[in-house]
């Protein structure tokens, strides 16, 4: 749960009805999701490797190269060789969305005053 003085600043900021949304939100299970590094793989083999792990997961219908995983945690990922050799980075959906909406061109500079540890900008490279 949140820290009460939080809770406090949420409900001066919100009102109690969206702060008890907030709130409610945090408690909730959110499953594990992925980007597929297009530099080192593709979403092909990335599904393969996981089915052949009886990693279940489920297509994410805006965004092709990304995955919802249903019965796998990060801690599990993360002992993959395609998490290790770079292939998938484990990402929320709501990060994945900026690069997707900017539609970065070659050669333009962009500065992602968000950036740690990188996530976005190693998508907007892709």
């Amino acid at each position: 749960m949140i820290p009460k003085f939080l809770e406090k600043l949420l409900e001066e900021e919100y009102g109690n009805e969206l702060t008890n949304k907030i709130i409610d939100g945090y408690s909730k299970k959110r499953f594990v999701t992925l980007r597929v590094n297009t530099i080192k793989s593709n979403i092909s083999k990335i599904k393969e490797v996981l089915d052949n792990l009886n990693i279940r997961y489920q297509e994410v219908e805006w965004y092709k190269d990304a995955l919802i995983v249903e019965n796998a945690l990060e801690s599990d990922l993360e002992k993959l060789d395609i998490y290790n050799n770079g292939e998938i980075y484990l990402q929320s959906l709501s990060s994945m969305l900026p690069p997707l909406l900017l539609e970065p061109k070659k050669n333009e500079s962009i500065l992602d005053m968000t950036a740690a540890p990188g996530g976005k900008t190693t998508q907007m490279v892709a």
